[in-house]
């Protein structure tokens, strides 16, 4: 399985049983292993980590829960939650390990050898991580009607937690080895094959019995073979001691047992391989065991619960992180927000902690699937995008308990494990609160200025802006308190404040430049989303386009010719004109068939996916800071049961692939201007390029009159905003597309 990393022995120690067993009975599945699973099924994405997404994905899981219902099985969904102290770190390490793989198909297809450079990249899928599918899942099983359930942390805790319990929730659990280390009675399922009928399960008496060892001690041995929150122990990977790579828990048993059993004795023994390669992992490990002995999960009264919380020792924030309230939980377990915001919160610094040289930090930014470490991904990471995080956290942190303004977040990022960056602390809060409390808008007032007003559009939002009679009934007041909130007011009401906060709007509630400049893009697209009503996302596309152009990325700058992939016909005006529709092409979506991507391929277009998703993923971080704080606030009726809807119906989680910018890319680079022969070449494209596009003239179309209102609002910049030097390369392009579209 390319992307699990398992233990061969455990493995081997699996059986089979027939799937009647399972009949008539609910199955806890760790979502991330469930998702792992489809993406190793065939037919396989092989170029999932060239692309940054996949096709078939969906309708493998569709059939897949059309077997579950088939054979009288419910499955019941665990979604892993915040990360665990020390899991940032390994899916760095897993991640960086990615990329070079990557980087040798990238080799190889840059050398002609496009089959080889297909299995290469087949054989590293664990670079896209399955976290990214959640949306999708957890929409179809809305759809199936079938409950799912976000953990506070791991998913395999909270599975445990159902074994350990006697759950009548269900009758079996599903998910990785980690499962195995803690309490759970037996067996944990670790395949289904519906073809055949059967069942592969590894019992945990079994492999206790096989190993002659107690469970305090097959504890160990599973974390010194690495986890999702510890890396191996050091001695496990290196081949001058475990000549077979990689280990198993077995090499781990015969490390332990010369050491007695004792995981000190054993890093005392191999100290110098420690010093060479992870001087602090006793540290680590004394913490992730911590963590495993002290698991938090929900209980099925609802309660949070540590699990043997009276032996919990009184510096457990060190491993467990520091205590959300409870409602926090509630907003993750319901879809409201992602974990993403309150990863660096839980594990902010104490004022303790902060005094004193930390190794880790609050959060991390982890690796990108291309690797490309450019100056201006640097900056995005490291001075742009933290401005928008801060914004977030100060939104969310202000309305804690007191003691978490006294915490301090850091900021890692994966290709220089020496920085570290203050993120927020007390001292730096900003006036985004102010701007966020500045808001006040009733329903009656919209009723009446805007008829047709759509909540959540963003187009509506924007232009009601452009209404002085509007903006003047927008502004909150000290005598009437915003509640009871309805979900599509609250949709608006996120908006407005994003807008405000990330300087569309000011202090008036007037469009600043950058705000008009995206109402008149918005203007422009509007024919186009309106005959292509069925395919989304393209209004909040258009504010990810200008927050590029604002960050200075979305042009034709930085070429990096190293990468390949660029256009190579035309002059050097014509490339660099074609370069800048490409990149906006890639802020939307190829629609496809449920085969995997067959066409050609653009690591510079990648890399530039890693600025998008880094911006994206920020502004998604702001808009549910945002949401939370409006709940928080009790200006939302927090007993609804729509809040997966509602987080779901905000912008900036859609992260589509680079299929349509390599398409466009490719399609424009073979046409010349006015060319006689276009309505052909377009026709005989797709089957010679892209032959399972299902929509291609239609999604050329879309990408193409998507840069004429980017363009449109370009227009309306003062060069004060973008240069003119700037705006002529966008002139330059749109002049291009205008001879050949």
């Amino acid at each position: 399985m390319p992307t699990l990393l398992e233990d061969a022995y455990i493995n081997s120690q699996v059986a089979s049983y027939p799937v009647s067993i399972l009949e008539d009975h609910a199955i806890a599945v760790d979502a991330t292993y469930y998702l792992h699973l489809q993406l190793d099924s065939q037919p396989s994405e092989p170029l999932l980590s060239a692309l940054g997404g996949v096709t078939g994905i969906q309708s493998r899981i569709e059939n897949d829960l059309n077997q579950w219902q088939a054979n009288n099985v419910i499955p019941f969904f665990i979604f892993d939650g915040q990360n665990l102290k020390g899991q940032d770190e390994v899916n760095i390490r897993r991640a960086r390990e990615g990329i070079a793989q990557t980087d040798r198909a990238w080799e190889q297809y840059f050398n002609g050898q496009a089959d080889a450079a297909v299995q290469s990249f087949g054989e590293n899928t664990n670079a896209f991580h399955p976290h990214n599918f959640y949306r999708l899942l957890q929409g179809i099983l809305k759809e199936r009607k079938l409950h799912f359930l976000v953990a506070p942390f791991n998913a395999a805790a909270q599975i445990a937690s159902f074994d350990m319990t006697d759950s009548d929730q269900v009758g079996g659990v599903m998910g990785s080895v980690e499962l195995l280390m803690y309490p759970i009675n037996d067996c944990v399922i670790r395949s289904i094959d519906w073809e055949t009928r059967t069942v592969r399960a590894v019992s945990k008496t079994h492999l206790l019995s096989v190993l002659n060892v107690t469970d305090h001690t097959f504890v160990d041995l599973m974390l010194m073979a690495g986890t999702s929150f510890l890396p191996a122990f050091p001695a496990l990977t290196d081949g001058n001691i475990i000549k077979n790579q990689p280990s198993n828990i077995n090499d781990a048993l015969n490390i332990l047992r010369v050491a007695r059993k004792d995981v000190t004795q054993v890093c005392i023994t191999f100290a110098d391989t420690l010093k060479a390669q992870d001087p602090n992992w006793l540290d680590k490990y004394r913490k992730a065991r911590m963590l495993v002995d002290h698991f938090t999960y929900i209980k099925e009264n609802g309660e949070i619960t540590v699990h043997n919380y009276d032996t919990l020792t009184q510096d457990n924030y060190e491993y467990l992180g520091l205590s959300l309230p409870p409602e926090m939980f509630h907003y993750l377990n319901t879809g409201l927000i992602g974990p993403r915001i309150l990863n660096p919160i839980t594990h902010a610094f104490t004022q303790a902690e902060a005094s004193k040289k930390q190794t880790s930090a609050s959060m991390e930014v982890l690796p990108t699937l291309d690797g490309t470490v450019s100056p201006e991904y640097r900056k995005l990471v490291t001075q742009q995008t933290p401005q928008i995080k801060e914004a977030a956290l100060s939104l969310v942190v202000a309305r804690l308990h007191r003691a978490f303004l006294h915490s301090t977040v850091t900021m890692g990022v994966w290709f220089d494990r020496d920085f570290k960056r203050k993120l927020w602390d007390f001292k730096n809060q900003g006036p985004y609160l102010e701007q966020w409390k500045s808001w006040r808008v009733s329903a009656e007032v919209v009723e009446k200025l805007f008829p047709d007003f759509v909540h959540g559009s963003i187009f509506s939002e924007v232009l009601a802006l452009e209404k002085p009679e509007f903006v003047a009934t927008t502004f909150s007041q000290k005598d009437k308190k915003v509640k009871n909130l309805s979900s599509d007011l609250i949709k608006s009401f996120s908006i407005w404040r994003f807008l405000h906060i990330r300087g569309y709007v000011d202090n008036k509630h007037e469009l600043t430049s950058w705000g008009k400049a995206l109402s008149q893009a918005l203007t422009a697209l509007q024919p186009t989303a309106k005959r292509y009503w069925k395919v989304p996302h393209l209004y909040e596309s258009i504010i990810v386009a200008l927050e590029l152009v604002r960050f200075d990325l979305l042009n034709a700058k930085n070429k990096h010719e190293e990468l390949r992939g660029l256009p190579m016909h035309g002059s050097e005006d014509d490339q660099l004109s074609l370069l800048l529709i490409s990149r906006c092409a890639c802020l939307l979506k190829l629609r496809h068939e449920s085969y995997g991507y067959t066409g050609p391929l653009s690591k510079s277009l990648l890399a530039f996916r890693s600025l998008t998703s880094e911006v994206r993923a920020a502004d998604r971080d702001l808009v549910e800071a945002i949401l939370a704080s409006t709940f928080m606030a009790a200006q939302a009726d927090r007993r609804k049961d729509a809040n997966w809807e509602l987080g779901n119906s905000l912008p900036f989680h859609f992260d589509p692939d680079v299929s349509l910018g390599i398409a466009v890319k490719t399609f424009f680079d073979e046409i010349n201007p006015n060319d006689p022969e276009m309505a052909k070449k377009k026709k005989n494209f797709p089957s010679s390029y892209i032959p399972y596009a299902t929509a291609f003239p239609e999604d050329l179309e879309i990408a193409c009159e998507f840069f004429k209102a980017i363009y449109a609002g370009i227009k309306a910049l003062p060069q004060s905003e973008l240069s003119a030097n700037d705006q002529a390369v966008w002139e330059k392009a749109a002049k291009y597309l205008e001879a050949r579209a």
